[in-house]
């Protein structure tokens, strides 16, 4: 072979082999990310009935509305579902190694055995404790999750009243002493005046809470509220809180529909919708950062992350939810050891099949390592 097509070949050669050891680098490095600076947040799924048509078209058992999950994406972190139906030992295990929690919206009741009631109820426990350990760990609750969170901060006292806020975009009702809040404080003025002046915080409520409901004893001087609104029929209920001790934060409207919901012709899209809409989500992210929780290593992490899951395009079947990640799991045959993190089987290798995988890998990038030196001596 004549020198000069020899050494052509090399140089392929090489750029090959480099390239490939490259990758292969990256894809090591990129195995984990700074969770100061990409935090991982929980998102607790929720049950669907046996007759609704999520459940009915996708065999499913459980869900988790994609906006929510794109809502935390959007903002820079990442999620990790949050199963229903557990114990309260997994509930432990899982957050400590998370950086906060998002307690979505829905349709559903409290008093489900094992549901998302129960779910809320050990998470709003351990979180209480983990503050109290001094470790910083938010909560925000969108809409039910906001009903949830202040239920069971209150041991389960119920002072919601019904409300008739189906399909409403509203401008929010500050008060005095918003701008003391910690929610609020860092909020531009062009992001206040389009929350204060425009229909641009989606509403789809049947309950909520009044400004009397905070002066139970139970919740008494524990909350801070910000806003207020007015439903339907012309109900005062309050719309947005954060708790005075707590990094819990709750709205009764839906930040996360101008940005990611597009089922409904009063659902909100402007620029100011989007704009507002992102000053919460970036909110919450940052709280996130704050906190210093981190999974045990690598494999684990990944093995919890939502991407293990797809959603499915679900208003083309009808649903309220442009997509969903629905789930189809029976706890007792599916989780094995209850304290599992994830469902079983696990398509990716863990323990020895585990150190299989990675002794392969590492093999691959010592050929490739090889082959790149070998041709230098072209």
């Amino acid at each position: 072979m004549p020198h000069s097509t020899m050494s052509s070949c090399c140089k392929r050669m090489q750029s090959l082999c480099l390239g490939f050891l490259l990758l292969c680098l990256l894809t090591t490095v990129q195995a984990d990310v700074n969770g100061s600076v990409s935090p991982i947040i929980g998102v607790l799924a929720q049950e669907l009935y046996p007759d609704s048509l999520s459940a009915t078209t996708y065999n499913a058992t459980s869900y988790i509305a994609a906006s929510y999950v794109k809502f935390i994406e959007g903002a820079g972190g990442r999620v990790v579902p949050i199963w229903i139906g557990r114990n309260q030992s997994y509930y432990e295990k899982l957050l400590l190694n998370l950086q906060g929690v998002l307690l979505p919206g829905g349709a559903t009741w409290f008093i489900e055995t094992l549901g998302y009631g129960d779910a809320g109820e050990h998470l709003i426990r351990i979180a209480k404790q983990i503050n109290d350990n001094g470790t910083y760990f938010p909560v925000w609750g969108t809409c039910l999750g906001m009903e949830l969170m202040v239920l069971k901060v209150a041991n389960g006292s119920e002072t919601r009243s019904d409300c008739n806020s189906a399909g409403q975009a509203l401008p929010l009702e500050f008060q005095a002493d918003y701008n003391s809040s910690r929610l609020f404080a860092g909020a531009s003025d062009e992001v206040i005046s389009a929350l204060s002046n425009e229909n641009i915080t989606y509403n789809y409520h049947r309950f909520c809470y009044t400004v009397a409901s905070f002066d139970e004893p139970a919740l008494k001087d524990n909350w801070r509220i910000m806003s207020l609104n007015h439903d339907l029929q012309g109900y005062e209920f309050v719309s947005t809180i954060e708790h005075l001790k707590y990094p819990f934060y709750g709205v009764e409207f839906h930040p996360e529909i101008p940005l990611y919901e597009f089922v409904g012709t009063k659902m909100p899209h402007t620029k100011s919708a989007v704009l507002a809409s992102q000053y919460f989500a970036d909110f919450f992210v940052n709280e996130a950062r704050q906190c210093p929780h981190v999974f045990a290593n690598a494999t684990e992490q990944k093995r919890s992350l939502i991407y293990n899951y797809n959603p499915k395009y679900t208003s083309l079947a009808g649903s309220s939810y442009t997509q969903q990640y629905v789930f189809h799991f029976d706890v007792d045959s599916v989780f094995g050891d209850d304290d599992s993190l994830y469902p079983l089987p696990y398509p990716y290798p863990t323990g020895a099949g585990a150190e299989k995988h990675y002794f392969g890998f590492a093999f691959v990038i010592t050929i490739a390592l090889s082959a790149f030196v070998a041709t230098q001596h072209c």
